[in-house]
């Protein structure tokens, strides 16, 4: 009885918490409203929520501590690099050590972004995690290219040696 007590208690506070971000929000920046959220598929639904769910924290934590939303944006978006690095494992040869090189430098860019809007008094929390966010876009975009091409490649090297043993038969 005392924890289910707690936790309904705790999760009225988090949603007062979340709900004053959110005024606050509204009340500071009238012009940044929330950027809504599309679902694309039943399959992108948990991620999409997690990032509704990070988005509507991040605004609130901004419209208390700038600071700090900031501050968590880089370290999801620092992890976020991280398991891009990893996910490029299957790349060979050259594009293997150059998407490595390309992740480091957009690790470099993101501590660039964090350093530069900390540094100022009042930091301008959306547009720069929205910065910190495309960093992020833009290295899975190139992944993405990379791994296409590795695939493109491995199909039509296959292609190419089922040719030649169809014509050896």
């Amino acid at each position: 009885m005392g924890i289910s007590m707690t936790n309904r208690l705790l999760g009225t506070v988090i949603a007062f918490a979340l709900t004053s971000g959110v005024v606050a929000h509204a009340a500071q920046a009238p012009q940044r409203p929330l950027a809504p959220i599309s679902l694309t598929s039943a399959s992108a639904l948990p991620m999409a929520l997690e990032t509704a769910a990070s988005r509507v924290a991040e605004t609130a934590t901004g419209a208390i501590d700038p600071s700090a939303a900031i501050r968590d944006a880089f370290q999801r978006d620092h992890v976020a690099l991280e398991h891009l690095r990893q996910q490029a494992s299957p790349l060979k040869g050259s594009a293997h050590p150059a998407f490595n090189q390309y992740i480091s430098d957009q690790e470099a860019a993101l501590i660039d972004l964090e350093r530069t809007a900390l540094a100022t008094s009042r930091p301008a929390v959306s547009s720069t995690i929205a910065a910190m966010d495309n960093l992020i876009s833009a290295a899975q975009a190139e992944l993405n290219l990379e791994l296409s091409q590795t695939g493109a490649a491995k199909l039509q090297g296959a292609g190419l040696s089922l040719k030649s043993h169809g014509s050896n038969h």
